[in-house]
C-alpha cells in the first residue's frame, strides 16, 4: 500500500486529527481536528493539504503508520510546512530536517 492510500485511509475513518509537528502541537492540543482535502504523492516527495489552509510536503519520507487510532508520518529527512491564517494575513512556512509528524484523533471520539 503507497502512503499516500495509508493517508487516505486513515482520514476515511477518523475524519481528520489534531496535528502535532516535530516540534510540537500545532495550535493548542486536540483543540483543531483538521480535515483532508488533498494529498499527493510523486518521485519522492509526499504532499498533504489540510483544511485548505495548511500544507505539509515531505522529502525523504520513509515510513507512515498507524500508532492505535493515530496516523504517524515519518521519519522523512525534510519537511517544509506552510500554513496560511484561517482569518487571512500573512503565510508562514517552517523548515524541519528530520522527525515525524502526528495526526492525533480526540479523546473519547
Amino acid at each position: 500500500m503507497t502512503f499516500e492510500r495509508t493517508i487516505r485511509n486513515w482520514f476515511d475513518k477518523e475524519w481528520g486529527g489534531s496535528l502535532i509537528l516535530p516540534d510540537g502541537w500545532f495550535g493548542r492540543p486536540y483543540d483543531n481536528q483538521h480535515a483532508l482535502t488533498s494529498c499527493e504523492e510523486s518521485a519522492g516527495k509526499l504532499s498533504l493539504g489540510l483544511d485548505d489552509h495548511l500544507l505539509l510536503t515531505f522529502y525523504g519520507l520513509s515510513n507512515v503508520a498507524l500508532e492505535g487510532r493515530d496516523l504517524v508520518i515519518g521519519p522523512f529527512m525534510r519537511l517544509s510546512f506552510e500554513a496560511r491564517p484561517y482569518g487571512g494575513g500573512v503565510v508562514k512556512n517552517k523548515e524541519y530536517n528530520g522527525g515525524a509528524v502526528k495526526l492525533v484523533t480526540a479523546p473519547g471520539s
